[in-house]
């Protein structure tokens, strides 16, 4: 049975919903001077209450995400317009006083069938997640062995093979080495925002002078030229996040660029009152029109591993990344003219 708790100033509004509903509901009258603790499936407010509980009962709507959790707000017709205000961000459902019992009980039935929606969806998603760990655990641990047996062969029985077979043998282990990075990748954009976004004031020189450290390397091979703006912001983001952001749209900067071509990149912003975007122009082989809304899906890629790495999660885990921080993504660019690549976040302040 359905808990619903009813945060009602009005004792004989409190009793005459008890009398409706509690045939086919658990229904609790809350205490008012206590916060909204315990196991709830719906939410019952009038005026008063929800004037008076509006922070602990957002609060507490903001703990069960992803998992739904309705509020119903009954109010006269005569306050109606003084509720509306900033009713969307916690009331799911709206009744105007006087109601009809068998209206109330639509409305409800309505709102608990989302709730069960979004705890079906919780709980596949939950297990969808310990079959990702679990495969993904697995797999590691084939990866490895074939990996160990390749290296023992390539050291101990490589004087045994001709030339040919170092080839297929340079290969198998090629190959595995891609298998488990796949693995690896994917097992990071599946675990994506899991452990919570951590929004806090973050410089994005100071991430991007950290990105460009940590692909010193690809900068040496590819002869890359990097400047950076000075005058880049500050913005609320996860530091996580926004290192993964900055880490792979350099990366491809550095690295999608024609044969013999030596990359030029440029970091700088537009820094604008409540937000700033941040850009990243490259000359490289640019992306037609038709693909550039495309390179933002999982697995997409336009090019062959043989011509540039990586397996289509870079961009899409791009986007996945500002998504959680509310922020956007997008691109400038056309085929074999360099590309601009751009996100937005919110200022600091």
């Amino acid at each position: 049975m359905e808990r619903i708790i009813a945060f009602m100033e009005n004792k004989e509004n409190s009793h005459l919903l008890k009398e409706w509903l509690s045939d086919k509901y658990e229904l609790i009258v809350a205490d008012l001077n206590e916060p909204p603790n315990g196991y709830f499936d719906l939410g019952i407010l009038d005026g008063p209450s929800l004037k008076r509980l509006w922070k602990p009962l957002q609060e507490r709507k903001k703990a069960e995400e992803p998992t739904f959790l309705p509020y119903l707000f009954i109010t006269p017709q005569k306050n109606i317009r003084l509720a509306i205000g900033d009713l969307w961000k916690i009331i799911d459902e709206l009744v105007l006083i006087p109601i009809e019992k068998a209206e109330l009980q639509v409305r409800l039935e309505r709102l608990l069938r989302l709730r069960r929606l979004s705890i079906k969806l919780r709980q596949r998603n939950e297990d969808l997640e310990a079959m990702t760990q679990a495969v993904t655990h697995d797999l590691r641990a084939h990866m490895r062995v074939i990996l160990g047996f390749t290296q023992a062969v390539s050291k101990d029985q490589a004087d045994k093979l001709d030339k040919q077979g170092l080839h297929y043998l340079e290969r198998i282990q090629s190959e595995a080495e891609a298998g488990q990075n796949l693995i690896d990748m994917l097992y990071d954009f599946l675990r994506l925002g899991r452990e919570g976004v951590r929004k806090q004031p973050v410089s994005i020189e100071y991430i991007t002078n950290i990105c460009l450290s940590a692909l010193s390397e690809d900068i040496e091979r590819q002869k890359a030229q990097v400047s950076v703006d000075g005058n880049l912001p500050e913005v609320q983001a996860d530091p996580t996040l926004l290192k993964l952001v900055l880490k792979n749209l350099l990366a491809n900067a550095i690295n999608y660029v024609a044969p013999d071509v030596e990359p030029r990149v440029a970091v700088s912003a537009d820094n604008e009152a409540h937000s700033h975007r941040v850009r990243i122009s490259d000359n490289g082989i640019g992306i037609a029109p038709e693909n550039q809304e495309r390179i933002f899906q999982p697995f997409v890629r336009l090019h062959g591993v043989e011509e540039y790495p990586g397996v289509g999660l870079g961009l899409s885990a791009v986007r996945k990344a500002l998504e959680l921080m509310n922020g956007k993504i997008g691109v400038e660019s056309e085929s074999g003219n360099g590309s601009t690549f751009w996100f937005e976040l919110p200022g600091n302040g």
